[in-house]
């Protein structure tokens, strides 16, 4: 099972720079991050209030002891995040989720918000599934091997669980992630079309990728 890893992970190439799982008192850093890094998502979801969207987000996860969202932070300042999903906390997300949005940003914008980040669902997450919703790094440390530090992060967490695989979606025209995802390992295995992103996202679809865990990954790490 996926659980909160509380113990602070500097990666051997980094020594400087600090992995952990997000609190409630990172929303603020956490969202500005993802607002910033991923502007085209949020957006068109909910405009001038996603930074409220995004930390309200957050707050909500790590009361409810969802541990999705794990920050690279160095000299105590986050540069980086990445959002992790499971099966039950996919679930628990789009139970909860909806009233919590309507309360932050007002039901028009929610369900606008909604509309739009729908058009992105992935199918439901199998039970051996560990999926990367976001990955955002500053653009000031961009380039500086936070994002692959994160994903090996998440790998890591991965094969703890017992996860056989990684997933993530990318838009297709995204050539700077796809490429990153490449070099991490991760393959691409279908990609959708959808009308709604092309006038939204200007992205004509988006690309699944998948990182299988060999063997000797899960049984290392239990």
């Amino acid at each position: 099972m996926y659980a909160a890893d509380h113990t602070r992970h500097p990666p051997a190439e980094d020594a400087d720079l600090v992995l952990r799982d997000a609190g409630a008192a990172d929303a603020p850093a956490v969202a500005a991050i993802l607002a910033e890094a991923l502007g085209a998502k949020y957006r068109p979801a909910f405009g001038r209030r996603a930074d409220a969207a995004i930390a309200g987000a957050v707050r909500d996860e790590t009361a409810r002891g969802l541990p999705g969202f794990i920050v690279a932070e160095r000299e105590g300042e986050p540069i980086g995040v990445i959002h992790l999903a499971t099966q039950d906390h996919d679930r628990r997300s789009d139970d909860e989720g909806w009233s919590a949005l309507v309360g932050r940003v007002g039901f028009p914008r929610a369900a606008w918000g909604w509309v739009v980040l729908r058009s992105l669902r992935r199918a439901p997450l199998e039970a051996d599934e560990l999926h990367i919703s976001e990955l955002g790094v500053v653009s000031a440390a961009r380039r500086g091997g936070v994002a692959s530090a994160l994903l090996a992060e998440a790998r890591r967490r991965a094969a703890l669980a017992g996860m056989a695989r990684l997933t993530l979606w990318v838009t297709v025209d995204n050539a700077g992630a796809i490429a990153l995802y490449e070099r991490e390992g991760f393959t691409a295995r279908q990609t959708r079309r959808f009308y709604l992103g092309r006038l939204l996202f200007r992205s004509p679809g988006l690309t699944l990728m998948t990182l299988s865990l060999p063997a000797d990954d899960l049984t290392h790490h239990h």
